[in-house]
């Protein structure tokens, strides 16, 4: 009680939690509420955290101009404090938005700013390589895509991370069906191979 930095940080992993449950409204007023409640300097992490929440949410329901109104938020606060990961975590979910809206410029745009923030980080690296094989199935550049998801593969394979190397998995056997049947192949079978790029434990890592 009137601990109102303690409060904002409890109520934004509970927009996480919601969001992650899909309760997408329930989800997007908690961060929406949290937000207003910051007034000083110094919580400049947490508010990154909520817009990117909001992004996502956003971005779920198909809200394609607010996602990208937060996201770029999140860019805009965190430059100055050079905070990489979280604007390479906000780089990558606008260039999964993009990507999904077929403006292919600006994913890879977005992919290749998000890099640089993944240097010395492989599991980054590997992430950054992940959604640029997606953007290359989604532009039906298929043997572009199967480079670039049998590289991020090898990435999680060497990192143990079983997750994204299953989701890897998953990409290269959709776009090797696709590279056999071009005209039949089905954006529906991508849906299981996407990483949404915040991370689970709803901290960005910096």
């Amino acid at each position: 009680m009137g601990e109102t930095k303690q409060q904002t940080q409890c109520l934004n992993q509970l927009a996480w939690l919601l969001f992650s449950d899909k309760q997408l409204d329930a989800a997007e007023d908690a961060a929406s509420r949290t937000i207003t409640l910051i007034t000083e300097k110094g919580q400049e992490y947490t508010v990154c955290q909520l817009h990117h929440v909001l992004g996502r949410i956003h971005h779920t329901k198909g809200e394609k101009k607010k996602a990208i109104r937060h996201f770029e938020a999140v860019l805009r606060i965190a430059s100055p404090f050079d905070w990489h990961g979280i604007q390479f975590w906000a780089h990558c979910s606008l260039a999964e938005l993009f990507s999904g809206e077929h403006e292919f410029d600006d994913a890879h745009a977005h992919v290749k700013r998000a890099k640089p923030h993944a240097v010395n980080d492989a599991y980054k690296l590997g992430r950054a390589t992940h959604t640029q094989a997606i953007v290359w199935y989604r532009q039906r550049r298929l043997e572009d895509s199967k480079s670039e998801a049998s590289h991020a593969l090898k990435i999680f394979e060497n990192l143990g991370a079983v997750k994204e190397a299953g989701a890897c998995r998953g990409l290269l056997q959709t776009v090797e069906r696709a590279m056999e049947n071009r005209s039949t192949s089905s954006q529906g079978e991508l849906l299981e191979t996407i990483l949404h790029p915040t991370p689970v434990n709803f901290h960005f890592p910096v």
